[in-house]
């Protein structure tokens, strides 16, 4: 039986990897891949926080919360302006009280929080920000 988490990331990276306008070169979990340099790319982290009860009593509804980090690395050298694009084009496609649905091992519907800009840091030979996403959903 999959995990809801395989369900969940699937939701995740598939509003990400559709989102038009972003870097087509993602870096997903666990997978081999080398950024070219000079090249814009992205990285993603999914974590979960917390698995609670929704209600009271016997086999109650579970609500799993969490964040889905997206690092956005742009050649350095050019500013943050870049970087700052494409972050405000993910938040758009996480806007908050947005729900998106997937079909993997199970229909999930998936609620969206929040989506915010996180710091900026220079690591040559790129700049990179993160998108915080947090996210929940009750099954």
């Amino acid at each position: 039986m999959a995990s809801i988490y395989d369900d969940i990331r699937g939701a995740l990276e598939k509003t990400l990897a559709d989102t038009a306008g972003l870097p087509t070169d993602i870096a997903w979990e666990n997978v081999n891949f080398v950024p070219t340099t000079g090249t814009s790319y992205m990285q993603t982290q999914l974590v979960p926080t917390t698995r609670t009860p929704a209600v009271r009593g016997l086999n109650p509804q579970m609500r799993y919360d969490g964040f889905f980090n997206v690092f956005i690395h742009v050649p350095e050298g050019g500013g943050p302006s870049l970087a700052d694009d494409y972050a405000d084009l993910v938040i758009d496609a996480f806007e908050a009280t947005t729900d998106i649905s997937f079909t993997g091992d199970t229909s999930i519907i998936l609620s969206i929080e929040y989506a915010q800009r996180r710091l900026g840091i220079h690591e040559t030979p790129f700049y990179y920000t993160q998108v915080e996403v947090a996210w929940f959903i009750y099954a």
